[in-house]
This record gives structure tokens, C-alpha cells and sequence, in this order.
């Protein structure tokens, strides 16, 4: 996540063992500088688990989201930690009834705004910061309906990413169902409701999983399968990856151009662009002690061409370990990656 050219935030875990993953793993936060990449000094933390999300609207308002390593679902307690410009302090969220599944996967901050959404088995998660408490919010209609759909499974929303584009206009991603519809869905906050944006697919096991854009006007969506939407003013466009897989992150450039991550069975990573109405990649360069490497996030640096892309790397051990990865863009030959 970057608000300018010299501040920038990643987060994940280290010291994470595949041979005990159910209480390892030291949340991470790095902070770029404009030069370097440093370890962001945190508070006590006493749960071992990892940072998922991380947002901010500007260098004194930054969010990070995530969870303690657990052997189920249920057991996992989400986390949540804000930097003011001067320390990270965590931020009381709270658990629920002790039966909670509850799955933070969408983090955005504007204007003095954080909003988390997620899911709790089939039920929606919309959290807002008033600054001082979290507030919840109703999901669109659609989604509180109760009955079935398709094949009499019930009917649902899932809301796997967020977009704030202004106080009263910001967009989530998901898919749903219910009786008539199943599909890719996005969702817009207009200040006083949520309401649901079908994107022109039906009966269709797709979802979204993130967002980008420089404004509602000029919205991009991806998912599984291939799947990116271009929307605007009401409309929208499939512009679906012809290599079919799971694309877990979008952004675009400082031109407005989007950039995905196509993260291929190897494992190998490449970044893709689309222009003159094709898609095209280059792969992702790696450690040279690595044997593979997947990303899973995009971000640029608002008003200028760097971009950074974040990920881990496979190790040739036994058992698998991995390595983070940050890599650096910028159009320039004379530029090149870093890790």
C-alpha cells in the first residue's frame, strides 16, 4: 500500500513453520522509505498468526488487518492494528459469540474512513470506523432475503474486496445468489445504502475477489477464472484473461492502464496488462535461490509510474519453506526490479 513516493507499507508473517501451522507465525509490517525497505516496529503482540491487509489514506492513517494461526476457522480471532504517523497501536474488533467463522478479506481507507468487509459463514460482514468504534452496516436487500436459490442451495452474498473512491461512494466485490440470480456481483455504498451491481453474468459459480480504479467511472474488477470487468457510468464490460485462472490482485498505473497478477501452476508469477484490446505479460523476475514464486498484491504509487508488487517465494527445502518477496516497478529500461 503506498500514499506517496515515499511511503509505502507491506505486511505478512515470519517465522512461520509448516511443520506446526497452527500456532506459529510473527506478524510483519515493512515500511518503505523511498529508498529502502525496513521492519516497522509494532507493539507487544502476544498471538502468533499473520497481516493480511494493509490500507491508508495518507502517512498518518494506516491500517492493517489479520489473524491468528488456528487449527479451524472458528478459532481464529481477527486482528486489527492502526499507525497514527507515530506508533501501531492495535484496535479493539470485536469477536462476535464465540461461534464466529468471521473472514475479514476487503480493507480500504479515504478521507478519514476505514471500512472492513468480510463474511461470517453465509452472513455479510460491513464494518465502518467512526473513530471511535466499529459501526456495522446492513448488506444490500438482496443478500438478507433468506429462502433459497439454485438447486436449493441457500441463498447468499460474499463481499471479498473494497474500493472507496469518497464518503458516499464506495464500491465491494463478491459474488451471490438467490432465487433468478447466481453470479459475479459488485456493491455501492451511496452514502445512505448498499445496493447490489449485476455486471452482465448469470448462472455462473464466479467471483470477485479485488478492485481498482481511479474512480467509479473507471472501475476494474478480477476474480476466478479469468475474470475482469471493466465499469462505468452503469455499464460494464467482460474482458475475461483468456489463461483462465485466479487473478488475486488489480491495479492501475499512473496512465489508468490496469495491472493483474496471473500467479501460473509452476509455480511462476506474471504481471499482465491490458491495452489496444489485449492482454499481455511479462514474467515476474525471482530470487535466484528460489524454485518458484507466486504474488498476491498490486499497488502504485499514486502520481507516479512506480509500482510494487508483493509475494513469497519457494525455497528448495524440505519441508517447503518460503521467502517474501517485493518487487519494484517503473518504466524506465535503465529500472530494474529489486527484491
Amino acid at each position: 500500500m503506498a500514499v506517496d513516493a515515499t511511503h509505502a507499507w507491506a505486511v505478512g508473517s515470519e517465522a512461520y513453520s509448516p511443520e506446526q501451522p497452527d500456532d506459529t507465525g510473527t506478524p510483519l509490517i515493512l515500511r518503505w522509505d523511498g529508498r529502502n525497505w525496513a521492519r516497522a516496529p509494532l507493539p507487544a503482540i502476544s498471538w502468533r498468526g499473520r497481516l493480511d491487509l494493509v490500507a491508508a489514506d495518507s502517512a498518518r492513517n494506516v491500517w492493517a488487518v489479520g489473524s491468528t494461526a488456528a487449527a479451524t476457522p472458528e478459532d481464529q480471532v481477527t486482528h486489527v492494528l492502526h499507525y497514527d504517523g507515530s506508533a501501531w497501536r492495535e484496535v479493539p474488533f470485536a469477536r462476535g459469540d464465540g461461534e464466529s467463522h468471521a473472514l475479514i478479506t476487503g480493507l480500504a481507507v479515504l478521507g478519514g474512513q476505514t471500512w472492513l468487509v468480510g463474511n461470517d459463514l453465509n452472513d455479510v460482514i460491513i464494518k465502518q470506523w467512526d473513530g471511535r468504534s466499529w459501526r456495522s452496516h446492513q448488506p444490500p436487500a438482496e443478500c438478507r432475503t433468506g429462502g433459497t436459490s439454485f438447486g436449493g442451495m441457500p441463498n447468499f452474498c460474499t463481499f471479498t474486496a473494497i474500493k472507496a473512491f469518497g464518503p458516499n461512494d464506495v464500491w465491494a466485490a463478491g459474488n451471490g445468489a438467490w432465487q433468478g440470480f447466481k453470479g459475479p456481483l459488485l456493491f455501492h455504498w451511496n452514502g445512505s445504502g448498499w445496493r447490489t451491481a449485476q455486471v452482465g453474468m448469470n448462472d455462473d459459480e464466479s467471483s470477485f475477489g479485488a478492485l481498482a480504479g481511479r474512480s467509479s467511472s473507471d472501475l476494474w474488477a478480477v476474480g476466478d477464472g479469468g475474470l475482469t470487468v471493466r465499469g462505468g457510468g452503469g455499464s460494464f464490460e467482460l474482458l475475461r484473461y483468456a489463461q483462465g485462472g485466479a487473478l488475486p490482485d488489480v491495479v492501475t498505473d499512473l496512465a489508468g492502464q490496469p495491472w493483474l497478477i496471473d500467479n501460473s501452476p509452476a509455480p511462476s508469477a506474471s504481471l499482465v496488462t491490458y491495452g489496444k484490446g489485449a492482454w499481455t505479460g511479462v514474467p515476474a523476475p525471482q530470487p535466484p535461490d528460489a524454485v518458484g514464486m507466486s504474488l498476491h498484491g498490486l499497488d502504485s504509487v499514486p502520481g507516479s509510474p512506480l509500482m510494487f508488487a508483493v509475494g513469497a517465494a519457494d525455497l528448495p527445502t524440505t519441508p517447503r519453506y518460503l521467502k517474501g518477496v517485493v518487487l519494484e516497478y517503473a518504466p524506465d529500461p535503465s529500472t530494474e526490479s529489486r527484491h
